[in-house]
């Protein structure tokens, strides 16, 4: 199985949000937590593609704020902070003043809650995107389910990319996961997205810990072809916070 590059998309793109419906006040304990946490990951995108952060748990702070970031795998430091920093303007933008939220952009991941989810297993389905174009070419499938097997089985230090025949994919875990724990995640998300995508060229799914996607060679990423009116996404499941 050969490697192949991730498919040419800006690391800005954006894939999808979720936001808590409940609100914080300005000027209370968790608003300067937020900050200050959302500040410790801006700092930590330059030196690593995942870090994980809590402001005020000490029991002094009141308020408590958790959250991580994580950069996709292939990408070095300096672009896994711009890609952070574009997460976290957006996140303020789409979310505002929400108690958790979270976004994923092509080319990092970013997540806070006022309850700490971190390390906290979680296989739910977050967000799935399936191209309208099918194919029952025998050819096409094998070359998929053998990039979908290699990604499943092969991942190393929480990220690989694949290809096959006419077909590239790429998966990752989030960088907390031990091995074992991702590879029941990934498989977990191939099983998904085999069955709610079929036969499509191409397809997205995202778990709350991992995502795996797939392209034919050509289709994935051309602007016409990645218009929601042309291909289904769904944003399944919203993010849900102690706070009312």
């Amino acid at each position: 199985m050969c490697a192949a590059g991730v498919a040419e998309a800006g690391t800005g793109t954006f894939i999808y949000a979720g936001c808590s419906p409940s609100k914080y006040q300005p000027g209370t304990p968790f608003e300067a937590n937020l900050e200050s946490l959302l500040t410790s990951i801006t700092n930590a995108a330059p030196n690593g593609g995942y870090n994980t952060f809590t402001a005020g748990a000490n029991g002094t702070g009141g308020g408590p704020a958790y959250g991580l970031y994580q950069c996709r795998g292939d990408l070095d430091n300096g672009d896994c902070a711009a890609c952070v920093r574009d997460a976290l303007g957006q996140l303020g933008q789409v979310c505002p003043a929400a108690y958790a939220a979270s976004l994923q952009l092509e080319g990092c991941y970013v997540r806070y809650d006022s309850s700490n989810f971190v390390g906290t297993p979680d296989t739910a389905m977050v967000y799935r995107k399936c191209s309208t174009s099918v194919s029952s070419d025998g050819g096409f499938l094998g070359s998929r389910d053998a990039v979908l097997g290699d990604l499943q089985q092969g991942v190393v230090n929480g990220y690989k990319v694949s290809s096959s025949g006419s077909v590239q994919g790429v998966a990752q875990c989030l960088g907390d996961l031990a091995v074992a724990d991702c590879a029941t995640c990934l498989g977990q998300a191939v099983g998904q997205l085999k069955g709610t995508c079929g036969t499509a060229l191409a397809a997205d799914v995202y778990l709350a810990q991992c995502y795996v996607r797939y392209w034919a060679n050509g289709y994935y990423f051309r602007p016409t072809q990645v218009d929601e009116d042309q291909d289904r996404a769904e944003n399944v499941r919203g993010l849900a916070t102690g706070q009312v």
